[in-house]
């Protein structure tokens, strides 16, 4: 039962979406009546009910919900985490290494992708299950064959290999970027149910090229990952952006996906 610090919010702390149908809403427990809230932004949440549709969920992350009840302006507060994988958004130099980056479970760094029985990484439309192929993903968007270095058992990506595979280019210029699509399948209790995030490859020749326009928004994106690092949801902070409330034209709205995977040679 996910609880807070005022009582129980949600039945469950982790969600996984191929436990529930395409519309399927998730509800609060019975009785809970008043406003709700999450953050970061992807968690498809009725702010009015605190319905929230699962499948239409980013995944892989964890998220802060709250709950104010009816007539009182006491906020309780839990985490909740939508089942998957994610890449942490970093800058990785790969002059004297691979720059290896890994997926991680759940939102948590010490939960390595649950792979012991064959999980599928960067998935095609090949109806590797025998089963047609309305489970599968639509056709041009596997990775590997774009030049990502990618171990398709682990979901882990050699981002030095890529680059010399052409992931960004044949010569990519500094600042060059690519958004990517990733389709998996884990060996959990989903399994092995399709699942897909979306992550960004950019490129440059060395950290002090990077804009810091760019590495504010990489800061940003690393407040939203709410890792395993914060235990208590009271402990957390953060700021939610209503539309419309002072936001202007110079104002870039950073979220959660694509991940983003800065590779720079040194």
């Amino acid at each position: 039962m996910l609880t807070g610090s005022c009582g129980a919010i949600y039945a469950d702390p982790v969600y996984y979406p191929s436990d529930y149908p395409a519309g399927y809403e998730v509800r609060p427990l019975t009785g809970l009546a008043g406003s709700f809230g999450s953050y970061p932004d992807g968690l498809e949440m009725d702010e009015r009910n605190g319905n929230i549709e699962i499948k239409q969920s980013l995944t892989g992350l964890k998220y802060l919900v709250w709950y104010v009840p009816r007539g009182s302006t006491d906020t309780c507060k839990a985490f909740l985490t939508v089942s998957g994988v994610n890449y942490p958004d970093s800058i990785y130099a790969i002059k004297s290494a691979s720059g290896l980056s890994t997926p991680v479970y759940n939102a948590s760094l010490q939960q390595p992708a649950p792979c012991t029985a064959n999980c599928e990484f960067d998935d095609g439309h090949d109806d590797d299950n025998g089963n047609g192929f309305a489970d599968e993903p639509p056709l041009g968007q596997e990775m590997v064959p774009q030049g990502v270095s990618m171990d398709k058992s682990s979901g882990a990506i050699n981002l030095k290999q890529s680059i010399l595979d052409g992931a960004l280019g044949s010569n990519p210029a500094p600042g060059t970027f690519k958004d990517f699509v990733l389709n998996y399948r884990l060996t959990d209790r989903t399994s092995k149910a399709l699942n897909r995030m979306t992550l960004r490859l950019y490129y440059y020749k060395n950290k002090s090229q990077v804009p810091a326009a760019l590495k504010k928004d990489l800061e940003e994106k690393k407040k939203f990952i709410l890792l395993n690092n914060i235990s208590d949801p009271y402990k957390v902070s953060y700021t939610v952006k209503k539309s419309g409330s002072g936001s202007t034209s110079r104002e870039r709205e950073v979220k959660c996906r694509p991940a983003y995977i800065i590779i720079v040679q040194q």
